[in-house]
């Protein structure tokens, strides 16, 4: 008797804990794998993001940037429900003249960060700039934009 219940108990364990298992799978995320880097030098990873995000990568001294930047200025309401952070691999003090200049300082769900060229070249590889990456609240990637793109079509994608 003693057997037959602890054979049971067995298959119960056994079987019981691969139904949990195969129930919980791990939310993809497709976030890329960049430290983001704050003006105090407070560092956290983009994977750890949470909520919709759009991740910009440009260079401040940038003309294609520069102009894309100047256009998102222009239709900020539009990127109400996003957390926006523009992440360049520039100085912080050369990433907030940006924000100044182009008049994306005052908006509170904008972000200046920077990143190491390592963590780009790691996560996205070679790409253009400016970049821009809509995530979704489940961390996935809803559209990509590769090199300076019309705001009319990154406002569709939102």
């Amino acid at each position: 008797m003693k057997r037959y219940i602890a054979f049971w108990i067995f298959c119960f364990a056994v079987f019981g804990f691969t139904v949990v298992r195969a129930q919980s799978k791990p939310t993809p995320n497709e976030y890329p794998m960049m430290k983001l880097i704050e003006f105090t030098d407070f560092a956290h990873a983009a994977r750890d993001l949470t909520g919709k995000n759009i991740l910009i990568l440009y260079l401040p001294d940038c003309d294609h940037c520069q102009r894309e930047g100047a256009a998102i200025a222009q239709h900020a309401a539009a990127f109400k429900n996003y957390q926006v952070w523009f992440i360049s691999t520039a100085t912080h003090e050369n990433n907030w003249k940006f924000a100044q200049t182009y008049k994306l300082a005052a908006n509170k769900n904008f972000h200046f960060v920077r990143t190491e060229a390592e963590d780009i070249f790691h996560s996205l590889g070679s790409i253009p700039t400016p970049s821009v990456y809509i995530f979704n609240e489940a961390k996935k990637l809803v559209r990509s934009f590769k090199g300076e793109t019309k705001i009319e079509e990154i406002l569709k994608a939102l």
